[in-house]
């Protein structure tokens, strides 16, 4: 077996290299054991390239990926502080709204929802040295969530409060009830007939241009009483919801009946002399909460 081996380790290998016609070729000899060492030397040098050329160009790829991502990163942080930005601008208006609907005191205001203050204005986690963190990303994600549900709220809760506001000016007497002038205000007087004094619950409204002029509806509602009622004469009640009601009394023509839906300006009666009345105005007085309040503070500048 070791005479095999050195009988294989003693042959030679010639590499013959000719360079051309004219001149001599070049005779290189190798043994066995060395042209085998420098095919494997050759080999492992071919492997290594080819695993270092993958190695680097995987690195290449990954590099461009990750600067990819860290510029996808800055958009997206940009876009969340425009973002925080907006519901930061919206929270100062829902502020303003606030403030010019009188839902709360200006210190109230300042108190729960204060301007410009670092306490409570809303904070944005800026993205260090461009470097994509994913926990502080989806912190600011759910601080929008958050406030976007609050500032839904508070939407909810200012459309609220306009439709209340709404629904108690609807209910509000705003109109005169009929053209004229004022002869007898609302307040303590002697009354004309009795010369007794007494709180003057309306106002007495005259109409110079005809005896039995309209009577319009001051706000819409509906009418709870229709017909006689005593001193009042033909009497005309109109509930107008959130505790308001008004009262047409001493009329000549009732055109409406307990249980019709009004409007406002709807022509419910004619003026007249019904009832305790010295003349042909117009006896309108105005409820709230079941107590008779000044008439004339509802049509002022009218």
């Amino acid at each position: 077996m070791i005479k095999m081996i050195r009988k294989w380790a003693g042959r030679k290998l010639t590499l013959i290299v000719a360079p051309g016609r004219a001149s001599r070729s070049l005779h290189i000899q190798f043994s066995y054991p060395f042209a085998l060492f420098l095919m494997l030397f050759l080999v492992s040098i071919l492997v290594t390239g080819i695993y270092f050329t993958d190695v680097y160009l995987n690195y290449r790829n990954a590099v461009s990926a990750n600067r990819e991502l860290v510029q996808k990163n800055d958009e997206y942080a940009q876009k969340v502080e425009e973002v925080l930005d907006v519901l930061q601008d919206i929270r100062a208006n829902e502020i303003k709204v606030r403030g010019m609907l009188g839902m709360e005191s200006s210190q109230d205001i300042l108190e729960n929802y204060p301007i410009g203050s670092s306490e409570n204005s809303l904070a944005f986690d800026n993205f260090n040295s461009g470097r994509f963190e994913r926990e502080r990303f989806m912190a600011n994600i759910n601080m929008i969530r958050e406030e976007t549900w609050n500032q839904n709220n508070n939407v909810k809760e200012i459309e609220n409060y306009i439709d209340r506001k709404r629904d108690i000016l609807l209910s509000t007497p705003s109109i005169w009830p009929t053209f004229g002038y004022i002869t007898s205000p609302y307040g303590w007087r002697d009354h004309p007939i009795t010369k007794r004094r007494e709180l003057h619950r309306g106002m007495d409204i005259y109409n110079p241009l005809k005896e039995d002029a309209p009577i319009r509806a001051t706000a819409p509602g509906k009418v709870v009483s229709s017909g006689w009622a005593g001193s009042y004469g033909k009497l005309v009640i109109i509930d107008h919801g959130n505790n308001f009601s008004t009262r047409y009394a001493h009329c000549s023509e009732i055109l409406v009946e307990q249980g019709d839906e009004v409007t406002q300006g709807q022509i419910i009666a004619y003026m007249g002399r019904t009832g305790r009345a010295t003349g042909p105005p117009l006896h309108y007085e105005v409820w709230h909460k079941g107590q008779p309040v000044n008439p004339i503070e509802f049509v002022k500048g009218r």
